[in-house]
């Protein structure tokens, strides 16, 4: 599950490029659509060797600095014919959208059985070994033929070139004792090999980043488990991304296109780094939140700073509030609002160690040095509190098993229990167990989907799975007891796990506002430029087999802070806990 990362964005703003800001690309761009469906069809379903051995990540590079350099159909056509046919030796033009091979089925009888891709989730092309995701090419003949769906022999994926030419791609392919067949023309496959390994790859180049664009897209394009809920037309995103790319010019510019490209898949998980690029984690001594529609000062750790909570903010570095957090939530893949704004709230006050961030308030300009470590405000909160005789107060984010136990006689003896989870657990999940009553008899809530055709069709097979054995009741039992949990748009993954278990065996009543609406164990790939993308792999509902992905776990009892509230320095949540607790 979701393991607590912070990671920082210095951000910049950047001016939406659009087709009317550049030169007539709408043929380039046309052509790269085209390469990257043939690129995602053949890296993931078509199981030659040859295509199986390939170095992709280079591969996208070069051949979109071909495609980029094509100026007529013709140039195209022969283009993608170079690129793809020693690679993947049956692929076929033709004149017509066909649905099966051309060829017929070989008679060979040293043919040992028909090879096709199995995705698990997917593992190929992905830098996690060790998970639940995995990608293998099967051989399956009349002895082993196990696996019900699958293509057959002949099936293929078609690609429109032009008007009136297509490019079939076979998902099966015979194999014998020397691999995959037909075999491709070896002079043109060395030819390839070697100019992809004397390529030198320009991470200041449009082809590195375009290249970067349509691998990415090819990930969450076959393989991202939620499209039949976002409802998102990702070729869409896909164009916005390419005509984006031609207007960058730095990796900080190609990040900053990355994130607003996966910015709709509204995947709370997903983040893109690289190490190549400085974005500083040091805050302002102040912390700000969305409160009643506006920005407001929430927390201050210096008093000699001309600010108070309560303070509205009303521009930040000489730019109203609302547009520039717009601006920033742009670049953040978030299920919630809850999320989004955890998100663009930490990352609209993160930057190097001595920058200035300039604010206006209404009692003037205030310029503000980062000087803050990360994490330096976390001592201000309350950890464990017996709050009043009998109820006491625990904050799941802080306090760990051991403690718990430590803990436990207090709580044995109490008349009500407030668990604070406006955040992520810090590896006491077992705190669950003592709630319960009952032992987890919950089917299935995890599914990994089994994929081997593209494009999402007929994936309605899944590894199937859930936690039965992990949350057993223990003792001592204290579901006997007022029972309130508190939480928000912060609880994220194995939080809402926990959650979710919460609400469906109604150990406690729930306060404040939805979780995150993300959960599943990530997924991660690398692309060059060091660039690290995570993300979710499987899709994950709630305990009823009703959707959480972007919805999140609900409260019994909804709470909002208000302005006046941070004013008098309430915690407002906790108010409404306690209330419920007495």
């Amino acid at each position: 599950m979701f393991k607590k990362v912070v990671i920082v964005f210095l951000i910049v703003f950047v001016s939406c490029s659009s087709k009317a800001d550049l030169p007539d690309i709408s043929q380039k761009i046309k052509n790269l659509k085209t390469f990257s469906k043939i690129y995602g069809y053949v890296k993931y379903f078509h199981p030659s060797d040859e295509a199986f051995k390939l170095d992709w990540d280079k591969f996208s590079i070069y051949g979109a600095n071909k495609i980029l350099k094509c100026e007529t159909n013709q140039e195209f056509v022969k283009t993608i014919d170079s690129l793809f046919s020693s690679i993947a030796p049956s692929i076929r033009f033709s004149n017509f959208h066909n649905s099966e091979m051309l060829s017929k089925k070989s008679n060979n009888s040293e043919i040992l059985g028909e090879q096709f891709w199995y995705h698990q989730g997917v593992g190929y092309g992905m830098s996690i070994k060790k998970s639940l995701y995995n990608s293998q090419r099967i051989i399956a003949n009349s002895d082993n033929d196990t696996i019900s769906l699958r293509p057959k022999y002949g099936e293929t994926v078609n690609v429109n070139i032009n008007e009136n030419q297509y490019l079939s791609i076979p998902l099966v392919v015979n194999v014998n004792e020397s691999g995959t067949i037909p075999k491709s023309n070896k002079k043109e496959l060395e030819n390839l090999i070697t100019n992809l390994n004397n390529y030198k790859i320009d991470e200041s180049s449009i082809s590195f980043r375009i290249g970067n664009i349509i691998n990415t897209y090819n990930v969450f394009q076959h393989f991202f488990p939620y499209f039949d809920v976002i409802k998102l037309n990702w070729e869409n995103e896909l164009e916005n991304a390419l005509i984006r790319s031609f207007k960058d010019s730095t990796l900080r510019d190609h990040l900053i296109t990355l994130r607003k490209f996966t910015s709709p898949l509204k995947d709370g998980h997903i983040s893109i780094s690289s190490k190549r690029v400085k974005e500083g984690s040091f805050k302002p001594p102040f912390f700000w939140e969305w409160v009643e529609d506006k920005l407001i000062i929430s927390d201050v750790w210096r008093e000699d700073l001309n600010l108070k909570k309560g303070d509205e903010i009303i521009k930040i570095n000489g730019i109203d509030s609302k547009e520039y957090f717009k601006e920033i939530e742009s670049m953040i893949s978030a299920g919630t609002l809850g999320w989004l704004r955890h998100k663009s709230e930490e990352l609209s006050l993160s930057g190097e160690k001595g920058s200035k961030i300039i604010i206006e308030t209404d009692n003037g300009i205030i310029e503000v040095i980062r000087d803050q470590e990360p994490y330096s405000h976390s001592k201000s909160y309350n950890q464990y509190e017996k709050i009043d005789e009998g109820i006491h107060y625990i904050n799941l984010s802080f306090v760990d098993l051991e403690a718990f136990n430590y803990l436990m006689p207090k709580l044995e003896e109490s008349t009500g229990l407030i668990f604070d989870l406006r955040g992520y657990p810090n590896s006491n999940g077992k705190i669950v167990s003592h709630l319960m009553k009952i032992r987890d008899t919950t089917k299935a809530w995890m599914f990994i989907p089994k994929i081997v055709y593209p494009d999402h069709k007929k994936t309605n097979n899944f590894v199937e799975l859930n936690w039965q054995g992990i949350f057993e009741p223990q003792s001592p039992y204290l579901g006997d007891k007022k029972v309130v949990f508190i939480t928000n748009g912060r609880a994220i993954s194995y939080a809402e796990g926990l959650m979710g278990f919460v609400k469906d065996y109604k150990l406690g009543t729930i306060v404040g506002q939805p979780t995150a609406g993300t959960n599943g164990n990530m997924n991660t790939f690398i692309l060059p430029g060091d660039i690290r993308i995570k993300w979710t792999g499987m899709k994950i509902v709630k305990h009823d087999g009703s959707q959480l992905f972007g919805i999140g776990i609900l409260p019994d009892v909804y709470v909002q802070k208000t302005i006046q509230g941070i004013k008098e320095g309430r915690d407002e949540f906790l108010e409404k806990a306690i209330e419920l607790v007495q």
